[in-house]
């Protein structure tokens, strides 16, 4: 067998000294959830949006599909972002198989009940990795903390009654963020399973200190509520426009969720995206996955364009910035979806980074073993 050698240069101590003693922090849930408060994520996730509003922080997302035999899709799905503030750029990557069941998406990596996200965060000052970060507790952070922001931004000053939709992470971090921001007295939430909603609401009354009332229709959690959240993973519309009365304040996780009629109804529409999207798929356009369009998220743009005026909508960052109202009295219905948006990760693994180090959490791992003196 060949042996194939590279030249390389004498070895300089400037650089080994710059790498010596030097860590890159492996930093799973476990210290995650130790670390990332909701203030700490409102905090952050607020001061990047006015970043991003302000051009100072840019982001990118794709998606690779890949068939999987006999059915089902393997899916790989980086997200970037930098803050220039920061000074630093995270990748969110996630790998997993999807299976479409009626009208939802079940995933998992490897086994049913296993999952592989990661954020990787480097540094933009000397492109060191600073840290590998499972993304679990930051992901849930870091939705909620934006659909809290969007309350602090557009819901009533008075607002005190939660409707919730959803049982799992994203119901639990909204309440959370939204009882951060406004005075909450009393959560009213809906989920199909009725064992998962009563644990849910035993759970969080206990852990939030406030009545939290599970009930069995999902059109019983509108009456009386001042902001209304869905945090499902319906593919289907759950959020139905005539349930709306003046005043209250509409968000949910994906743009599925509210049904025309709510957008056809509210004076005022927010939205948080990545301001471009590129899908891969391996495979012929006949063959290529189940709602594929709404991937792409052509799908949802025309809809938003084809229900309401331009004047209507507006993104997260004006609002943050002040350059747009999020409300302007007590009677409009307000409206924010959030789609994602990658800055969203690098802002809270940050903190997340700056807080294990601080504290000494995380496993080190020698910053020598993720360079080479071989040149690219």
């Amino acid at each position: 067998m060949e042996k194939i050698t590279y030249v390389t240069y004498p070895r300089r101590a400037e650089s080994d000294r710059a790498v010596k003693d030097r860590s890159v922090l492996l930093i799973d849930n476990e210290v995650a959830q130790q670390l990332l408060t909701v203030d700490d994520c409102l905090e952050v996730i607020e001061a990047a949006y006015r970043e991003f509003g302000l051009q100072r922080a840019s982001a990118s997302r794709a998606s690779y599909h890949v068939p999987r035999p006999p059915n089902g899709w393997y899916r790989w799905a980086p997200m970037a972002s930098a803050i220039t503030k920061l000074g630093v750029l995270a990748v969110r990557i996630k790998s997993d198989v999807i299976v479409e069941e009626k009208q939802r998406s079940e995933f998992y990596c490897v086994a049913p009940g296993k999952y592989c996200g990661l954020i990787l965060l480097f540094s933009a000052i000397d492109g060191a990795p600073l840290a590998i970060l499972h993304d679990g507790h930051i992901q849930h952070m870091r939705v909620g903390a934006t659909g809290g922001l969007s309350v602090k931004h557009m819901a009533r000053r008075d607002a005190s009654t939660l409707g919730l939709l959803g049982s799992a992470g994203m119901a639990t971090t909204h309440a959370w963020a939204i009882a951060k921001v406004r005075p909450i007295k009393r959560i009213k939430m809906f989920s199909p399973n009725p064992e998962h909603r009563k644990a849910f609401a035993r759970q969080m009354s206990d852990d939030m200190g406030i009545p939290v009332v599970a009930v069995d229709d999902p059109q019983e959690i509108v009456e009386g509520a001042d902001i209304l959240a869905s945090c499902t993973n319906s593919q289907s519309a759950v959020i139905k426009g005539e349930w709306l009365k003046p005043g209250v304040h509409v968000l949910s996780v994906s743009p599925q969720e509210p049904d025309d009629e709510v957008f056809r109804r509210c004076n005022r529409y927010v939205y948080s995206r990545t301001p471009s999207t590129e899908v891969f798929v391996a495979a012929p356009p006949e063959e290529q996955p189940p709602r594929m369009e709404g991937y792409i998220g052509t799908k949802w743009l025309a809809r938003e364009g084809r229900l309401m005026a331009k004047e209507k909508i507006t993104p997260l960052s004006d609002v943050v910035l002040g350059k747009a109202v999020g409300r302007a009295n007590d009677d409009e219905i307000t409206c924010f979806v959030s789609q994602g948006n990658p800055i969203q990760f690098t802002a809270s693994a940050y903190r997340v980074y700056q807080l294990a180090k601080e504290r000494g959490l995380g496993r080190k791992l020698p910053l020598e073993w993720f360079l080479q003196d071989i040149k690219d």
